[in-house]
């Protein structure tokens, strides 16, 4: 889809605004071959040509002679070469603005789809890990297909805004499966037993969108947070930068103790976020073991941008076969 005239608007200013954050930034990015449009330095992948622009601005892919594992869960990539050293304020800024670029992208993309990996913590209870396709359309209106590959294999739901928009339907896997499906409240207490974010904040730009705005509370100050640029890494076989944050405590974090979130270097877009919250007021947080304080663990593989979504894939109407 082709971009607006504010896009390019947008995507100038932002190129400009990388090359501000610092001098010393600037002297570092400086040395980075921009990946060419068209390629990707690790694998052919699922994004098939979308009329547009569809690469990001911000000139910011990996060190040029990197050598990338190939694998397909997640790894720190120790190997990939010496990271930029960045301050607490640049390094705040410059996964800000590559998460403003990526969620620009986003908005771009009428439609797509991914595989969603989750893990939460709900009710002081850690999840088993699920696996879930998902089809996901942002225009003309929002919806968004489920359909659970682990966990609760089958089970399947649709959220779409134009049909219903305070309700999703769910049809359960299983022997559950000869029941009719349900329509519940996407935010009310049934929906909410099984996750921590409603079906409405479902998909890759959501994810985005709320990373944006701890960010930008955390750099106007509203939060302190210790900030640090981590060794790059790989997601489903993709090139990432990684970065860290580390709250002081609970009374300005009520939630979170730390974070570390995984951009992908191309497109900017977040494919993996792990978070951690408090111990118990006995215990000393920074010595609990991190499975024990794992509250959020997700992570996006295999996004195909180009794909041709048809209206009936985010109708509520369901059957065993349906994919």
């Amino acid at each position: 889809m082709a971009n607006t005239t504010n896009d390019r608007s947008d995507r100038r200013w932002n190129t400009a605004a990388v090359l501000a954050v610092s001098a010393s930034a600037l002297l570092a990015f400086s040395a980075f071959d921009p990946v060419p449009a068209g390629e990707d330095p690790v694998r052919t992948v699922l994004v098939s040509d979308v009329p547009g622009e569809t690469v990001s601005d911000v000139p910011v892919p990996v060190d040029a002679g990197s050598a990338v594992p190939r694998r397909l869960d997640v790894q720190v990539a120790g190997s990939l070469g010496p990271v930029t050293t960045l301050s607490q304020e640049e390094s705040l800024k410059f996964a800000l603005l590559l998460l403003e670029d990526g969620a620009r992208f986003l908005r771009n993309q009428d439609q797509y789809t991914v595989t969603f990996h989750k893990r939460e913590r709900i009710g002081g209870d850690l999840r088993q890990q699920e696996d879930i396709d998902m089809k996901v359309r942002h225009l003309p209106v929002f919806s968004v297909y489920m359909k659970w590959k682990t966990g609760q294999v089958g089970q399947q739901v649709v959220y779409n805004v134009e049909a219903s928009p305070d309700r999703m339907w769910v049809k359960f896997g299983g022997p559950r499966g000869l029941l009719p499906a349900l329509k519940i409240d996407p935010s009310g207490d049934v929906a909410m037993r099984e996750t921590r974010h409603p079906v409405t904040q479902a998909g890759i730009l959501a994810m985005a969108e709320r990373i944006i705005a701890h960010r930008r509370e955390e750099l106007e100050g509203k939060v302190p947070v210790v900030c640090v640029r981590a060794a790059d890494g790989v997601v489903d076989d993709r090139p990432c930068y990684c970065f860290e944050f580390r709250y002081q405590s609970r009374d300005t974090s009520p939630v979170y103790r730390s974070s570390r979130i995984m951009i992908d270097t191309r497109y900017h877009i977040p494919l993996r976020a792990v978070n951690h919250t408090w111990g118990s007021d006995e215990q000393v947080s920074a010595e609990i073991p991190a499975e024990d304080t794992l509250i959020e663990e997700y992570m996006f593989s295999r996004f195909n941008f180009g794909v041709q979504l048809a209206s009936e894939e985010f109708a509520p109407k369901f059957n065993r076969s349906r994919n």
